[in-house]
């Protein structure tokens, strides 16, 4: 009996793996890195002098203007000619989707059951003013839509609580291979319209960088403990997925 159930759990969790190795690769294949040239400065600028971004990761996904432009989240008439909409109106239309995605929703109704005993995902339509907190207060508005000129969309930080952090930081001073990071950055960020076939078309981007703390005695920053290769794997498929379900939305 004992041999049958350690059959079935070895047979389900390989199945369970190879199923989100297969996922992942669709989706990093659908959603290839795109350059550093594509985010802005601050997003791979680390939130503290005594930190480093060892990473950023930016996605995108080419849409219609058309598709865009009929989001419930635009807040002009949808007859308005596509040439006369303001890059910002399309960065708000184009951060609210993603931030309504379902994947963003149930993650705050889940971080609201936790913390509040409540299952909602909370005001979806606040405004996008520095210093507002959205998705149940995961994420703080860093940097508003348009607010310089070359600002590039919305850009949002998050923190990790300093008690896994520094449980982390402790063991890996004793040997462990890893840390976990500080916080980090998400920026959401739409190109500028560029015609294809006679259709105006749009990349839009979803963005990601991770701040860590340096840590002296580890070296250089290139020898810097990190999360492990396959964490940031998912970290990263997660991401793409959250990109891929808003850009479903718009189809």
């Amino acid at each position: 009996m004992a041999r049958h159930k350690l059959t079935y759990l070895a047979i389900t969790s390989g199945l369970t793996i190879y199923g989100t190795h297969l996922g992942l690769n669709h989706l990093e294949k659908q959603y290839p890195n795109q350059p550093l040239s594509t985010g802005s400065k601050a997003l791979s600028t680390p939130d503290k002098s005594t930190q480093h971004t060892p990473y950023t990761d930016i996605y995108a996904a080419r849409i219609p203007v058309a598709a865009l432009l009929r989001s419930p989240h635009v807040s002009v008439p949808p007859n308005t000619n596509a040439q006369t909409k303001t890059e910002a109106t399309l960065e708000e239309a184009w951060a609210r989707t993603l931030l309504k995605s379902p994947i963003l929703k149930t993650e705050a109704s889940l971080f609201s059951l936790l913390n509040n005993f409540k299952y909602t995902p909370g005001d979806l339509e606040k405004p996008f003013k520095k210093g507002t907190t959205l998705v149940q207060g995961i994420m703080t508005i860093q940097r508003e839509i348009d607010a310089e000129p070359d600002s590039n969309g919305l850009l949002v930080s998050w923190k990790m609580a300093d008690e896994p952090r520094t449980f982390f930081e402790k063991i890996a001073s004793w040997g462990y291979p890893w840390r976990l990071m500080s916080g980090g950055r998400h920026e959401m960020s739409v190109s500028e319209v560029f015609e294809v076939e006679g259709e105006d078309f749009v990349d839009v981007r979803f963005a990601s960088a991770h701040d860590y703390e340096v840590v002296r005695s580890e070296g250089d920053l290139d020898q810097q403990k990190i999360l492990p290769e396959w964490t940031n794997r998912l970290h990263r498929g997660f991401a793409r997925l959250i990109l891929d379900f808003a850009v479903r939305e718009l189809q």
